[in-house]
């Protein structure tokens, strides 16, 4: 009698022992993953939880800025903090105004307060603009030197039979002009440095030299508008100008130097730059001076402003190889040049996304941000997509930073959620690590510190550094770092490349985790929800354990991984049996 003989079912190893990264796309890669939580590439090849995080035990309640100016500085509760301590002066108050610093030398520079502190000298702090208003002041026409001229005839047609010194103040200009008659020469010479100055009790304490200042209520004698002080004195100041006599000014005036309101503000070479969305400009202070923004004299240190003409609101500037790049969510504009005038050019590439502007970051030699349609590295031309990994989803309000060679990105969801994602420049991936909303992020000797909204209030932690205690003083001084880290991730589905049905027999995982970690396995079949718990193992040193699925015959499969504890994946053997085209 003769039976019929049943063909072995094939079965094969496969071994996947260099992992990917985070890869939201319906077919990825067998070695990426579609879900991660609390994952990294620190031991790449190999697969690890992220590391943990270390958050400040007294440095909490609300802040609303941070930066790195060789310490660590934030505005929490109305008050400034640098390196942990507490700055009395300037005090904020309670304004819940999102701060924007800028380092300038040994100032920080701090908006929209218009603020500065020297970080060397707590002492020396001030505002960025200045004002005095009074009633009550003498204009005197006056020379370079500031001595008065007490003989002159005004006039708008030339004194006849003068002599030799004689000066004519000609008056048939929309302008005054001093004019001094030269015998020799025959005619009348006008006088440079024909200067006004305007007397009055405490006019000249709150300004000093060279100013850009905005005279108002001096229509009387004909000088309101903006002028460079000259000269100046605790009761004087001095304008190039001129007036037809000594004129007294007893109405109420104003002298004020003013800095434009502007939404982003960055520091290149020694200047401070910024620019208006309102006024469609670009502005860039006096050199080494940030208190002036209207100081025009015709020198190479003169303040700059400039007016475009593309559309949209402005969504970020920085500095960035000895350029100035202000983005616009469709456009960057480039500022060339030393000295002003400066040259302005203008490339349509995609630019920052609006409210993403804190994710403007210098990585290495490259340029990250959000734009709107994904996360761009920028190099000079066109901007090259790097999120495409990240998936389809519409994310906002991203918040970067950056160190060694990873870039870390906090973004909302379009539901709102919150998702702090990491690119590894080096390989070229992404992890992602899990829903903290992250607000400011800064980078202080190597460690990348970041402002948590928690809870009802906010706290800085450290989430990604070599000294998890930094070195300050104050309130900042020793962080508690967080419990026994949980992990998870999701393969992408597995078996889409053979036609045919199959199961999986087996999995031997190679890896080594720290005393008391764990690493659970389970599966789903032909994409359902539903994940069945297959394993569940203890990991306290290197070694590799094997275990058992005996999954049905499926079309494809998904694997879920989930663990506590310091683990690191090294390989995952899989064996695979090929079936028939029916599942059982």
């Amino acid at each position: 009698m003769y039976k019929p003989f049943l063909d072995k079912t094939d079965s094969r190893n496969d071994l996947i022992s260099t992992f990917g990264g985070y890869v939201n796309k319906a077919i990825i890669p067998e070695n990426c993953f579609a879900e991660q939580q609390n994952m990294s590439l620190r031991r790449f090849p190999a697969l690890s939880p992220r590391s943990k995080r270390a958050y400040s035990d007294s440095a909490k309640g609300y802040f609303y800025g941070l930066f790195s100016k060789e310490k660590l500085c934030y505005i929490r509760d109305g008050y400034l903090y640098i390196g942990g301590e507490k700055i009395l002066e300037p005090y904020f108050g309670q304004s819940s105004d999102e701060r924007v610093f800028v380092s300038m030398g040994s100032r920080l520079v701090i908006f929209p307060d218009k603020v500065y502190i020297n970080t060397k000298d707590f002492s020396d702090f001030g505002y960025l603009e200045a004002e005095f208003t009074a009633s009550g002041a003498e204009c005197r026409l006056c020379s370079a030197n500031g001595e008065a001229y007490d003989s002159y005839l005004p006039s708008a047609t030339e004194p006849q039979d003068p002599q030799n010194g004689d000066l004519w103040l000609d008056i048939s200009g929309e302008a005054p002009v001093l004019k001094q008659f030269s015998e020799s020469m025959g005619s009348w010479l006008e006088l440079s440095g024909t200067r006004v100055k305007i007397i009055c009790p405490g006019i000249g304490t709150q300004f000093k030299l060279h100013d850009g200042v905005t005279l108002s209520g001096f229509e009387k004698a004909g000088i309101s508008g903006d002028y460079i002080i000259k000269d100046i004195g605790p009761e004087f100041i001095t304008i190039t100008a001129a007036v037809s006599s000594t004129i007294t000014i007893t109405d109420e005036f104003t002298v004020a130097r003013r800095v434009p309101d502007m939404d982003f503000v960055c520091e290149s070479n020694n200047r401070l730059w910024g620019c208006s969305s309102e006024k469609n400009e670009i502005y860039a202070s006096r050199l080494g001076d940030p208190t002036n923004f209207s100081a025009y004299e015709g020198i190479s240190t003169d303040s700059f402003a400039v007016s475009v003409g593309t559309d949209g609101e402005f969504t970020a500037c920085t500095p960035y190889r000895g350029y100035v790049l202000f983005f616009k969510e469709n456009c960057v504009h480039k500022i060339y040049g030393q000295n002003p005038p400066y040259t302005v050019t203008t490339s349509y590439i995609r630019g920052v996304e609006k409210t993403s502007q804190k994710s403007l970051v210098r990585l290495n030699e490259t340029l990250y941000y959000k734009s709107p349609t994904g996360v761009c590295a920028y190099e000079g031309g066109v901007p090259v997509d790097v999120g495409s990994d990240l998936g389809e989803c519409r994310y906002t309000r991203a918040v970067a930073g950056a160190v060694g060679n990873r870039y870390y990105v906090c973004m909302s969801d379009n539901r709102g959620e919150r998702h702090l994602f990491c690119f590894d420049e080096e390989r070229a991936m992404w992890t992602r690590e899990d829903n903290v909303d992250i607000s400011h992020f800064a980078v202080n000797d190597s460690n990348l510190y970041f402002v948590e909204r928690h809870n009802e209030y906010h706290r800085i932690g450290i989430i990604d550094s070599d000294n998890m205690y930094g070195y300050f003083s104050g309130e900042l001084k020793g962080f508690e770092i967080e419990d026994k880290l949980k992990w998870s991730f999701k393969t992408g589905l597995w078996g889409l490349d053979l036609p045919v049905n199959k199961y999986y027999n087996s999995f031997t995982i190679r890896g080594k985790g720290e005393k008391g970690s764990w690493l659970k396995v389970g599966y789903s079949i032909n994409s359902s929800e539903d994940f069945v718990e297959c394993a569940k193992e203890y990991l306290d040193e290197t070694g590799s354990f094997n275990i058992r699925i005996n999954s049905p015959r499926c079309d494809h499969v998904q694997f879920a991984f989930e663990g506590e504890g310091d683990v690191t994946i090294f390989s995952i053997m899989r064996n695979i049996g090929v079936g028939s085209e029916v599942y059982v």
